[in-house]
C-alpha cells in the first residue's frame, strides 16, 4: 500500500439535506487521514465547488471538481438517473458549469440534462457511472439493453468514461457488480471505487439518517422511509484498500484520475461589462462628459456660487475613476438609477459611502450634495486601497423588480442572475427538529427549544448555549431523551437545509453567465440564480449590485400622491431641511413612522437633544447605535450649554465644531489626519481602516507616522501620542457619515410629511402596513396622540386600502381599509369596491348580496365583514346578519344551493325581514361579544371599550390608574394600570433571554408595557391578546425615558368578580318600567347585592329583587345616571 486512496464520490451538505458533512469538515478529514486529494461530487449542483476549492488550497490538498446531473433520457416512476462528473482541465470545468446551468435553466419539468446536451461539453471532463443511480443498473432493472447507453458514452467518452463500484451493502448494487465488472472488460472501461461519503465518523451515523428523517418529514419509527446507510462514512486509506482489495485496479485508477484532474475555481480580479453608447465615446470619456454636464446642471438648479471648489473635485475624482478602471461600474448604476426616476419609480438619496462622491451626485447616483455635508470620496473609493465601489441602491419597494426587469432586458437574462442563499439549520430549529423525529412530545421539545438564547446579531452555537445555560444542562443531565436529541443536534447544527433568493444581491457580466459560474433556477420565482453564494460570485470575478427595497421608499410615494390631490405642484425635493414644524415635533419626541428616528430610545435622546437642524438629525443617526451612544448625553449636553465644548486641538475646531468637539464620524477621523498630520486622504482612510481593525503592527506604524506629521505642524510628541489614542479610542465607533446623511435626509422627509401633512402621511403609513394588526396598533395609538379620527369600516365608505375621508365641514379623518380586516381577501374586495363605485352606494345587505361578484360571497369573508361592524350602515344588527350567513351563501354564492333562482332577479326586491328566507329572531350581541368580535378581526375596538363596562369606583378602590393621567415622580414610582392587551411581541436580549413588550388598550389611550423573562414565563397564561388584565408595574428612568415594568398580572374579571358589591339604584317607577330590560337580567351575578329604591307617593320604597336579578352593563347604568333617568351607588369591599 504505496499510494493513499482518493475518495471520489464525497457530497458535502451542499447536497441538501443528503449530507452532514460541511465543507471544512470535509477538508479536515482527507488532512487527517493524510490524503492528498480530494472529490466533492454533490448531487445536481455545483453550490460549493468554489467554497471546496479554497478550503482544500488553504490544507494543501488538490481540489477535485465534480458534480453529478439527472439523465432524463434514462428514468423510471421512482427513479431518475444520474450521471457523474469530474473536471480534468479549465476547458473541462467551462463544460461542466455550462451542463450544470443547463440542468436547471432547460425547458424541461424537471432538473436534469439529456444525451443530446453533451454534444459540444465533454472535452476535458470524466463521466462515470455508478452508485443507486447508475443508468446502467437502471436499465437492467427494466429489463432493457445496456449496450447502447455504452456505447453512446464511450463515443462521447472515449478514454475518458469510468464505471465505478460501490460496496455498502446495498444488494441491488451488490448484485449489479458482477455485470459492471464484465462491461468495464467488455468495453476496456477503467473501474474506479466510491465510498458515497455523507458523514464523517461511524457515529454519526445516527446523525445522519436523522438528517434523512427531516428531509422526508418522517419520525425514526416510521416504516416505509429513506434509511441511511452505516457504511456512508469517510473511511481512511487501509478501509478503502481492504474493501477493493480483491481489484486493485480501482486504488490505482482512482489515484490516476486525481492526477489527470488538475484544475480548480480560482479567484480572479472583478471584470464588468461593457457599457454601450451611441456617441462612440470610451468609458471613460462618457463619464467625463456626462458628470460634467451633470454637475452643471446641479450648480445651476441650486444656484451653488463657490462653483470651483466643486469642478476640481470632480476633476480629481473622475481622474480616480477612470485610473483605477472604474467608469464603467458607475455608468451602469447611473444608467439604471437614472431610468428608475425617468419612471417614476422613488429612489433613495444615496446609502453607503457613494454618497460621499461629487461624480454620483452629478450623475444622478446620489441626491445629497457631498461638499455641503463634507462627505469623503476617499472613503468610498480610496487610490491607495484598490477595491471595487459598492453603491447600495434603496428603491421603492413595490416597484424595485422593474429596474431589475430593465437591468435584464439591457444586458440580456443570460448575463444577469440573482445571488443565491442558503438556510441552514439553526440550533433552536434542530433541536425542535430532532426532538419531532426521536418522537419527543412536542410541547416538551418546545418548551426546551425555548430556553436556548436567541440573538441574531450575535448567535451562539449550540454548544456555547449549553456551557453558558444552567437550566439547559440540567434537563439535558435528567433527562436521556433530551441528551439524544442534543448529541444529533450537535452533528447537524448549522448544515445546509435549503437554498432561496438573496433578496437584493444581482450579478452583471460582462458575457454569458453560465460561462463563468454555473446557474440554478429558483423554483419558487422561476428567476436566474447563482449557484454560488455571495462571496464566492466576487471571488469568481462577477461584479454585485444591490438593488435594495426600502418600504419608506413606498410610503413617501404614496403619501406625496395623496398630496398632490390638493396640491398638484408638490415635490419632494423642495422641501425646505429647516422646517421649524418638523423640528418642534421632532423635540417632542412625536417620531413614529419616522424612518431610523421612531424607536422609544430614539424618541427619548430627540426630546433630550431638541434638534433645529438637519445636521443634528445627521448626528442622531449616527451616534444611535451601542458604542457611540454613550456620547449622546455629552453631545446633548454640549448643545445647550451645560457642558464645555472641548476641541481636543484648536487646528480641530473646523473639523468639529458640527459636532460639538465629540468625534461622530469616521470622516472627521480622516480630516483629523489630513489637519494634523498631513495625511493625503487616501492615507487617512488607511489610517481609520487600521484603528477599526486594532492590528497592533499597523497601529504602532500609524501611531508613528501620525507623530511625525504632527510634529511637523509645531504639535510636540507627548501631546500628538494622546491625540492620537483619543482619536483611536472615537474611531472604534466612529459612523460612516455618507451612510448617515443620506439616512437622515429619509429621516428627515419622513419627519416633514407627518409634521405638514400628517392624515396624508398616516394613511400611506397604514397602508404599508395593511397585513400587520401589530403595526396597526401602534399606529392607531399614535393617530389618537396627533387628533386624527380614525373611522370604523364601512362597506359604503371604506376603500380597500386605508384612505381619507372629509365631513360636511371638510375636516378630515381617515377610513379604516377593507384589506386590513383579518381574513377577508383583497380580490374579493377590489370587487365590493368596484360594484359600489360603478353605482351607488349599497341600501341593504341584499342589494349588497346582488351587486357582489359571486366570490365575495362567502362564509369567512361574509362573517369577517360583519364581526367588524362593515355592515352596520345597512343593518345594525350584527348578530342576525352573522346567523344568516349560511343562507347568504346558499342565495348569493358561487355555489349557490338555491333552486328557485328566478327570486334574484325579479323586480320584487327581496328583503332581509323575510322570515320565510331569514332567520329573524336573533338576539343582539351584547356589547362584551360586539367587542370580543371587533377584537378578532380588527385587532382593537371601535365601537366601545370593553373597561366601560365595570363601574369607575372598583378602578378607584383597587387604585388602578388611568394611563394618560398618571404622575410620574421620584416618589411615585411604582403604579397599577388595567386594560386589554392588543398585541403582544416577545424578543430576546444578547444572552438569548425572553422578554415582551406588552401593547394595552384602556378606555381614552394606548399603551405599551415591558415584561421580563422571570415574569413573562409566569404571567404567560394571562397573557393573550383580549384579555382584561390588572397590571402592577414599576417606572423605570433612563435618560429622561420612562419605561414601565411589569412585576405581576392580575385578571380583571377574577379580581372584579370576587369583590362584594351592594348597588343601591334610586330610580322613578316608570323609569324602572321603561329601562327595566335595558338594565336586569334574569342571570344571577354571584357577590354583587342590588336594591331598589323606588319614590311612591315622598316615600322611598325598596322592592326587594329576592336575588334573582343582575346587572346586565354598568355602563348602561352610568348612562342612565347621567341622562339623569336613575342614580345609584355603589359599595365594594
Amino acid at each position: 500500500m504505496n499510494k493513499p486512496f482518493i475518495h471520489l464520490r464525497c457530497l458535502s451538505s451542499y447536497s441538501l439535506s443528503e449530507s452532514t458533512l460541511k465543507i471544512n469538515k470535509l477538508v479536515n478529514l482527507a488532512k487527517q487521514n493524510n490524503m492528498p486529494a480530494l472529490a466533492i461530487v454533490d448531487n445536481n449542483n455545483m453550490f460549493g465547488v468554489f467554497e471546496f476549492a479554497q478550503e482544500c488550497m488553504n490544507n494543501n490538498i488538490q481540489p477535485i471538481i465534480g458534480t453529478s446531473i439527472n439523465l432524463l433520457d434514462i428514468k423510471t416512476k421512482n427513479k431518475t438517473s444520474q450521471i457523474s462528473f469530474l473536471v480534468k482541465n479549465e476547458i473541462g470545468y467551462k463544460n461542466l458549469i455550462h451542463l450544470s446551468s443547463l440542468s436547471y435553466l432547460n425547458d424541461n419539468s424537471e432538473v436534469g440534462i439529456q444525451l443530446k446536451d453533451l454534444q459540444g461539453h465533454l472535452e476535458g471532463l470524466f463521466c462515470f457511472l455508478g452508485g443507486e443511480f447508475n443508468p446502467l443498473l437502471i436499465l437492467h432493472e427494466e429489463n432493457k439493453e445496456v449496450e447502447d447507453l455504452i456505447n453512446q458514452l464511450k463515443n462521447l467518452f472515449h478514454n475518458n468514461l469510468l464505471i465505478e463500484l460501490q460496496r455498502l451493502g446495498n444488494s441491488e448494487i451488490d448484485k449489479f457488480e458482477n455485470n459492471l465488472i464484465q462491461i468495464s472488460n467488455q468495453f476496456n472501461i477503467p473501474l474506479i471505487g466510491s465510498n458515497n461519503v455523507k458523514f464523517g465518523e461511524r457515529d454519526e451515523f445516527s446523525a445522519h439518517d436523522a438528517l434523512l428523517c427531516i428531509a422526508q418529514k418522517t419520525t425514526i419509527n416510521t416504516g416505509d422511509r429513506k434509511t441511511s446507510n452505516n457504511q456512508l462514512s469517510f473511511k481512511n486509506t487501509e478501509e478503502m484498500y481492504e474493501i477493493f482489495k480483491d481489484i486493485p485496479d480501482i486504488l490505482e485508477n482512482n489515484y490516476k484520475v486525481a492526477i489527470s484532474c488538475s484544475y480548480y475555481p480560482k479567484e480572479v480580479p472583478p471584470k464588468l461589462p461593457k457599457f454601450k453608447n451611441d456617441l462612440n465615446l470610451s468609458e471613460s470619456e462618457l463619464l467625463i462628459k456626462i458628470s460634467e454636464k451633470g454637475l452643471q446642471s446641479k450648480l445651476d438648479e441650486y444656484k451653488i456660487i463657490n462653483q470651483k471648489i466643486y469642478k476640481e473635485r470632480l476633476n480629481y475624482e473622475i481622474q480616480i475613476i477612470n485610473n483605477m478602471g472604474f467608469a464603467g461600474y458607475f455608468l451602469i448604476v447611473a444608467d439604471f438609477v437614472n431610468w428608475a426616476k425617468t419612471n417614476l419609480i422613488p429612489v433613495g438619496p444615496g446609502r453607503g459611502s457613494g454618497a460621499g462622491s461629487v461624480v454620483a451626485w452629478s450623475m444622478g447616483i446620489t441626491d445629497l450634495d457631498p461638499i455641503q455635508y463634507s462627505l469623503l470620496f476617499e472613503r468610498f473609493l480610496n487610490p491607495e486601497r484598490i477595491s471595487m465601489p459598492d453603491f447600495d441602491i434603496d428603491f421603492c419597494q413595490i416597484r424595485r423588480d422593474e429596474v431589475i426587469e430593465y437591468v435584464n432586458n439591457k444586458y440580456g437574462s443570460e448575463s444577469v442572475a440573482h445571488i443565491i442563499t442558503f438556510g441552514t439549520l439553526a440550533s433552536r430549529a434542530a433541536v425542535r427538529d430532532i426532538g419531532r423525529v426521536l418522537e419527543v412530545p412536542y410541547g416538551e421539545i418546545d418548551s426546551f427549544a425555548k430556553l436556548i438564547p436567541f440573538n441574531p446579531s450575535k448567535p451562539l452555537s449550540l454548544a456555547e448555549s449549553i456551557k453558558s445555560e444552567k437550566s439547559l444542562r440540567d434537563i439535558i443531565d435528567r433527562d436521556e431523551r433530551i441528551s439524544n436529541v442534543i448529541d444529533i443536534s450537535l452533528k447537524l447544527e448549522g448544515v445546509h437545509r435549503h437554498a432561496s433568493t438573496h433578496a437584493a444581491g444581482v450579478v452583471i457580466g460582462d458575457t454569458n453567465l453560465s460561462n463563468v459560474i454555473p446557474l440554478y433556477k429558483d423554483p419558487n420565482t422561476e428567476t436566474n440564480v447563482t449557484q454560488f453564494s455571495m462571496k464566492y460570485v466576487e471571488k469568481a470575478g462577477l461584479i454585485k449590485f444591490d438593488f435594495l427595497g426600502l418600504t419608506t421608499l413606498s410610503i413617501i410615494n404614496e403619501c406625496v400622491d395623496l398630496i398632490k390631490k390638493e396640491i398638484p405642484k408638490f415635490a419632494l425635493k423642495e422641501i425646505p431641511l429647516n422646517d421649524n414644524k418638523t423640528f418642534l415635533q421632532l423635540s417632542r419626541g412625536n417620531a413614529v413612522g419616522v424612518f431610523q428616528l421612531e424607536s422609544n430610545g430614539m424618541s427619548s435622546v430627540l426630546k433630550q437633544l431638541q434638534p433645529d437642524k438637519f445636521e443634528e438629525i445627521i448626528a442622531v443617526v449616527a451616534l444611535f447605535r451601542p458604542g457611540p451612544m454613550d456620547n449622546i448625553p455629552s453631545f446633548c449636553n454640549r448643545k445647550h450649554g451645560r457642558e464645555e465644548i472641548d476641541y481636543i486641538h484648536p487646528l480641530l475646531e473646523n473639523v468639529l465644531k458640527e459636532t460639538y468637539g465629540i468625534i461622530v464620524y469616521q470622516e472627521q477621523v480622516m480630516e483629523i489626519a489630513q489637519v494634523l498630520s498631513n495625511y493625503s486622504l487616501g492615507e487617512a482612510d488607511l489610517l481609520r481602516r487600521a484603528m477599526g481593525k486594532k492590528i497592533q503592527k499597523e497601529m504602532d506604524d500609524q501611531k508613528s507616522r501620525f507623530i511625525d506629521g504632527a510634529l511637523k505642524n509645531n504639535i510636540n510628541e507627548n501631546e500628538a501620542s494622546k491625540i492620537f489614542d483619543l482619536v483611536d479610542k472615537f474611531a472604534g465607533y466612529g459612523f460612516n457619515k455618507s451612510h448617515a446623511a443620506g439616512y437622515a435626509l429619509i429621516a428627515y422627509q419622513t419627519a416633514f410629511l407627518k409634521a405638514n401633512f400628517p392624515h396624508e402621511f398616516m394613511t400611506a403609513t397604514l397602508n404599508f402596513s395593511i397585513d400587520r394588526t401589530d403595526k396597526i396598533i401602534s399606529l392607531k395609538q399614535e393617530l389618537e396622540k396627533i387628533n386624527i379620527s380614525l373611522l370604523k369600516p364601512d362597506i359604503n365608505y371604506s376603500n380597500e386600502n386605508f384612505s381619507i375621508e372629509k365631513n360636511k365641514d371638510n375636516v378630515k379623518s381617515i377610513r379604516f381599509g377593507l384589506s386590513a380586516i383579518k381574513g377577508v381577501g383583497a380580490k374579493s374586495i377590489k370587487s365590493v369596491i368596484t360594484a359600489r363605485d360603478k353605482e351607488v352606494k349599497y341600501n341593504s345587505v341584499i342589494n349588497f348580496l346582488k351587486r357582489v361578484k359571486n366570490d365575495v360571497v362567502n362564509k369567512r369573508q361574509l362573517e369577517k365583514l360583519i364581526q367588524s361592524g362593515a355592515f352596520d350602515s345597512v343593518e345594525k344588527n350584527r348578530s342576525k346578519l352573522f346567523f344568516n350567513v349560511s343562507k347568504f351563501v346558499n342565495l348569493f354564492g358561487s355555489n349557490s344551493l338555491n333552486l328557485d333562482q328566478n327570486l334574484l332577479f325579479e323586480d320584487e326586491e327581496i328583503s332581509f325581514d323575510d322570515k320565510n328566507l331569514f332567520q329573524q329572531d336573533v338576539t343582539q350581541w351584547n356589547s362584551a361579544e360586539k367587542l370580543k368580535n371587533e377584537l378578532e378581526v380588527i385587532g382593537f375596538y371601535f365601537s366601545d371599550h370593553p373597561l366601560k363596562h365595570y363601574p369607575s369606583k372598583f378602578f378607584s378602590i383597587q387604585n388602578i390608574n388611568s394611563f394618560d393621567q398618571i404622575e410620574i415622580n421620584e416618589n411615585n414610582k411604582k403604579i397599577r394600570l388595567c386594560g386589554s392587551v392588543l398585541d403582544i411581541k416577545e424578543r430576546s436580549n444578547k444572552d438569548g433571554r425572553k422578554y415582551a413588550f406588552v401593547t394595552v388598550s384602556e378606555i381614552n389611550s394606548q399603551y405599551e408595557l415591558s415584561i421580563f423573562s422571570e415574569n413573562l414565563n409566569k404571567f404567560r397564561p394571562l397573557l393573550k391578546e383580549g384579555n382584561l388584565l390588572i397590571f402592577d408595574v414599576d417606572v423605570v428612568f433612563n435618560n429622561n425615558e420612562q419605561r414601565y415594568i411589569i412585576k405581576s398580572i392580575k385578571s380583571l374579571d377574577i379580581e372584579f368578580n370576587n369583590s362584594q358589591k351592594k348597588v343601591d339604584i334610586f330610580i322613578p317607577s316608570e323609569n324602572l318600567l321603561n329601562y327595566k330590560d335595558e338594565l336586569f337580567s334574569s342571570k344571577k351575578m354571584n357577590n354583587c347585592k342590588i336594591a331598589i329604591f323606588l319614590n311612591i307617593n315622598n316615600k322611598l320604597v325598596n322592592l326587594d329583587l329576592n336575588g334573582s336579578f343582575s346587572l346586565k352593563s354598568f355602563k348602561q347604568l352610568d348612562i342612565l345616571k347621567n341622562s339623569k333617568k336613575l342614580d345609584y351607588n355603589i359599595d365594594i369591599t
